[in-house]
């Protein structure tokens, strides 16, 4: 190719061009230019999340020995109660025979004196007004079984206990000796002067 004065102008605008061409757009640039990857780490990566348990306070620890000490207490009433009705329904159809206090025959009072020291190891007076001095006062709505019930003026009258679902052993007269009635009989509401309580729970 022969060379004027042209030429080096030509030739620097061809090598222009040539560059322009090779490069690339921002446009296509953004097209063929790799996406950045990104590498996580072990030490990057989400650790699992730990619950740590933190140890009772003295004071939860102390208030959890007393709920214990409370249930026991109530398990061992409910054992007694439980053993207080299977004794004094031992005892139904024995005789009743005034100042008697068992075994196989009974007045009242007697009767609840023989069961709470035979199942329950409590010792009681031989008289139902002095019982009912002895034992916490509750209502008919919140008896349980093993409560006594007492009939009279003062409680001195006659005294029954509770066997639960409305019902009382008792040793009733004479003619009748010890049996099992409900605690609604006319005979006995028209003379009721309050249940007692003899176990803590």
């Amino acid at each position: 190719m022969a060379f004027t004065t042209s030429t080096p102008t030509r030739l620097a605008a061809a090598s222009a061009g040539l560059a322009v061409a090779l490069t690339p757009s921002p446009a296509l640039a953004d097209e063929v230019s790799p996406a950045p990857t990104t590498v996580t780490t072990p030490a990057q990566s989400e650790a699992p999340e730990t619950t740590k348990k933190r140890a009772p306070s003295a004071a939860q620890k102390r208030a959890q020995g007393k709920r214990a000490q409370r249930a026991a207490a109530r398990e061992r009433a409910d054992r007694t109660r439980r053993s207080l009705v299977r004794v004094a329904l031992n005892q139904k159809g024995d005789r009743y025979i005034s100042g008697r206090s068992g075994p196989g025959a009974f007045d009242c009072s007697g009767l609840t004196k023989y069961v709470y020291k035979k199942a329950a190891g409590k010792e009681l007076p031989h008289y139902s007004g002095a019982q009912m001095r002895k034992a916490r006062r509750v209502s008919t709505k919140n008896l349980k079984p093993g409560d006594l019930l007492f009939y009279g003026r003062g409680g001195s009258q006659h005294v029954s206990m509770y066997i639960g679902n409305g019902k009382m052993v008792h040793a009733t007269n004479p003619r009748s000796g010890v049996r099992v009635d409900s605690i609604h009989m006319g005979y006995y509401k028209s003379r009721f002067a309050g249940a007692g309580r003899l176990l803590t729970h």
